[in-house]
């Protein structure tokens, strides 16, 4: 989930670096998707793996190894069934290294990735922090830091030339391992590199893009605040949900993400979904009607004229002859049912002598199709989703 901030420090570490801005991104898209910190805003993004604990108990800590495969959490080889199968959410990945961390601390965080970039624990030494649990500790505290252990590893692992020259497929190679195709690590760093040239190009600090506006809308939407249709489209129904929650939570109201926003929608539960206001809740379509709903209006335009459609069917039935020229003078003051009625007459004369029917068929079903949409709009602002 990429917020501005995050964005413009990537850019300029590799600015800084000489480095395509958006293969960098690129990186990060595929190992965290921007997002820096687990649920409880404070551990960095992680990923624990079970065969590396295997191993790194087995060099550093061997007489606790049976511990830990007895626990589950060590494992001899990689193995896509078993390695990640309780770290779907953050609190599956809290919970596992938590529970690593019991066997031994240091060991359970030299076998995991860290951070945006996902760096390893076990690198730790050679990123020159003192041990693994040092730089999880400096990882916690912001993005400069962990976008800071990225870049020392790539400097160090020298894969600064692959990813200066778009080479994905050596720089996965390098970067992820030599497993790094069972995950097709390059075809998405690639991938994921051309987005960010056109996003970039287009000024996409400025706009969120799709991904990111789905993301939001979704949790907005989930947390009853009113962004509309979930499109990923930032328009101003969403900068106005986004508003509306900085507002409750107590954040600096900027109607655009950023990582504060994105830790606090990623860490707030349903059960403090957002109530709609009383007055909304207690609206009649009145209410909506002096308010000024388009909707309403539209809605209300579209009723009267299936009511005239209605009218002059039933008239029409009773007297065939002239009976529309008499249905337009009732009701000559109203410019559209003026027209509607043109339009009747001369639909008229070529389905004589039974036109009424299928004209007040027409009307009735225009007029039950309008009251509707009036009932769904009342319904929508009661419940909060909707604007206005």
């Amino acid at each position: 989930m990429f917020s501005k901030e995050i964005i413009d420090a990537i850019v300029a570490a590799a600015n800084e670096n000489g480095w395509p801005a958006s293969a960098l991104l690129a990186v990060v898209e595929c190992e965290t998707s921007g997002k820096p910190f687990e649920q409880d805003n404070h551990t960095p993004s992680l990923l624990f793996e079970r065969h590396k604990f295997y191993s790194e108990l087995q060099s550093h800590k061997p007489l606790k190894l049976k511990d830990a495969i007895k626990a589950g959490l060590a494992i001899p080889k990689w193995s896509r069934n078993t390695q990640y199968k309780d770290q779907g959410t953050s609190a599956g990945r809290l919970n596992v290294i938590a529970k690593a961390r019991q066997i031994d601390e240091e060991v359970a965080n030299r076998a995991a990735s860290w951070g945006l970039g996902q760096t390893m624990g076990f690198n730790a030494e050679r990123l020159h922090y003192e041990n693994a649990t040092a730089m999880v500790g400096e990882l916690s505290k912001g993005i400069a830091e962990q976008i800071e252990a990225m870049v020392r590893e790539i400097k160090t692992s020298k894969l600064d030339r692959f990813l200066k020259a778009k080479d994905f497929t050596s720089f996965a190679r390098g970067y992820n391992g030599a497993g790094f195709k069972q995950n097709n690590y390059d075809v998405r760093m690639r991938n994921a590199d051309a987005v960010w040239v056109r996003r970039l190009a287009n000024g996409f600090e400025a706009k969120p893009g799709k991904t990111i506006t789905l993301v939001y809308q979704t949790k907005l939407k989930e947390l009853g605040y009113p962004i509309g249709r979930i499109d990923g489209d930032w328009g101003d129904l969403t900068t106005g949900a986004t508003s509306a929650f900085q507002r409750k939570e107590g954040l600096k109201i900027t109607g655009h993400p950023n990582d504060e926003t994105t830790q606090h929608l990623d860490s707030v539960g349903s059960e403090q979904a957002r109530e709609p206001a009383p007055e909304r809740q207690t609206a009649t379509v009145d209410d909506l009607r002096a308010a000024g709903s388009q909707t309403v209006a539209a809605a209300d335009k579209g009723s009267l004229v299936s009511k005239i459609l209605v009218g002059a069917g039933a008239v029409g039935g009773a007297q065939q002859t002239g009976i529309l020229d008499q249905a337009q003078d009732m009701v000559g003051h109203a410019q559209t049912a003026k027209a509607v009625l043109d339009s009747v007459k001369d639909l008229a004369s070529g389905l004589a002598p039974y036109w009424w029917v299928g004209v007040i068929v027409v009307g009735f079903v225009m007029w039950r199709l309008y009251g509707d949409v009036i009932k769904r709009r009342l319904e929508d602002h009661q419940a909060g989703v909707h604007l206005g």
